[in-house]
């Protein structure tokens, strides 16, 4: 009897390469904690480094999520 398959999705991979490989469940885990916080310490250094605010343009219209 076969059990479906979880994997961790890798940025070089694509989900159909994952699925066309044979996963059934496609999982992010963390990163999207590390996505978020890599946009975070790009903001603070064009603020700090250049003085430049424009990443704050960036940010998400929380009515589009709920």
């Amino acid at each position: 009897m076969s059990k479906p398959v979880n994997v961790l999705a890798r940025p070089q991979l694509t989900m159909a390469e994952i699925a066309g490989a044979g996963a059934k469940r496609i999982s992010v885990g963390g990163a999207l904690t590390w996505v978020a916080a890599g946009a975070l310490v790009s903001a603070a250094g064009s603020m700090l480094e250049r003085g430049d605010f424009s990443a704050l343009a960036a940010g998400v219209d929380i009515e589009d999520w709920l």
